[in-house]
């Protein structure tokens, strides 16, 4: 593998809910790609809840931390269940973040 940290992402497109899951990291060069499949995927979002899963996430750079911010402007849930991932939601969010149960 180059350089580049390796990221995986699932986009799951259920009838009320858009869901995005990230495992790996979330670093400048894969953020971008991940941003354009996300604004792809998310013109058929409609009324549907926008679910980020970061539980996967081993670490984020300035730029995975942007793209998650403008997520949360647009509404973004996000479901950190370990102390890691409630980490990196509380880097964008500040601390005191709500706990989402795993139904959505």
């Amino acid at each position: 593998m180059s350089g580049m940290a390796r990221l995986v992402y699932y986009l799951h497109d259920d009838p009320s809910t858009f869901r995005l899951e990230l495992a790996g990291a979330l670093l400048a060069g894969n953020a971008a790609e991940v941003e354009r499949v996300w604004r792809t995927g998310s013109s058929t979002l409609g009324t549907r809840a926008f679910v980020v899963d970061v539980e996967g996430l081993t670490s984020v750079d300035d730029a995975g931390r942007r793209l998650l911010g403008r997520w949360r402007q647009l509404g973004a849930t996000f479901i950190p269940e370990s102390s890691e991932a409630r980490l990196i939601v509380e880097s964008i969010e500040g601390p005191g973040i709500e706990r989402k149960a795993a139904g959505y």
